[in-house]
């Protein structure tokens, strides 16, 4: 497994050889000439868990790797869109931030494949049409197959500095943002599927927020949505009068 990522290589290197047992899941698998073997590469989109059934989520806390539940309490920082922008230009690491932004793209009442995605259960790999596991270290290749449908969406974060583009909102947090699970959303008519939509779409929310810097994007910033909320407005006329003080 390869990676130039500062936190993996920390993690890495807290391991023990021959005893640490990893489950890495969203791995990008290649095959390697010089080698003559498939490598496994991680990026900001893998996850790994060490030990599996072993209190993984205390490692994954531990060395800030990507974990189940948000960190919501642990995450203070106020930022502009352009803010955010501006940190992941600056710094090669990932990092977590407030924004109070409007959502000004949650195209719910587009094609249904454009909202809702299938996935392996077990490693959480994207599905193909004919419903297998592709990865090739998935924990369950000996096993019955078994899929599970979620939210995958892109939606877009604007204030009054820009808009930060395609972030990601996935379940379980999509669920929680839009109230409703994913069977119920394959149920609803297209007429309510757009009201659901408005209810959301330019209203001032309270978010939380994952940054990555990202050269592989045209943007050169990933985001991802943690939690997601109509936000106070007193709340949120403290925070802005604060920032743009500064």
């Amino acid at each position: 497994t390869y990676s130039w990522d500062r936190e993996t290589i920390q993690l890495m290197q807290t391991l023990i050889p021959k005893e640490s047992l990893l489950f890495i899941a969203d791995a990008k698998i290649t095959f390697d000439s010089f080698r003559g073997s498939m490598v496994a590469t991680v990026n900001s989109r893998s996850i790994i868990t060490v030990n599996p059934g072993k209190k993984p989520q205390q490692h994954l806390q531990k060395h800030n790797i990507r974990w189940n539940e948000t960190p919501e309490d642990s995450i203070t920082d106020v930022y502009t869109v352009r803010q955010l922008k501006q940190k992941a230009q600056e710094n090669p690491e990932a990092f977590f931030g407030i924004t109070y932004s409007f959502i000004s793209k949650l195209d719910l009442d587009s094609s249904v494949s454009k909202v809702i995605r299938t996935r392996c259960s077990r490693c959480k790999f994207l599905v193909p049409e004919d419903m297998s596991c592709t990865n090739q270290l998935c924990p369950g290749r000996d096993q019955v197959f078994s899929a599970a449908t979620c939210f995958d969406l892109l939606v877009d974060l604007s204030d009054h500095t820009g808009t930060l583009q395609a972030c990601h909102l996935r379940s379980p947090m999509a669920e929680k943002t839009l109230g409703c699970t994913v069977k119920e959303f394959t149920s609803l008519t297209d007429d309510k599927r757009t009201k659901m939509k408005w209810r959301l779409l330019l209203e001032r929310c309270k978010i939380y927020v994952k940054v990555v810097p990202s050269a592989k994007i045209k943007t050169g910033v990933r985001g991802t949505i943690l939690a997601c909320s109509l936000a106070d407005p007193g709340e949120v006329k403290q925070h802005m009068s604060a920032l743009l003080q500064h």
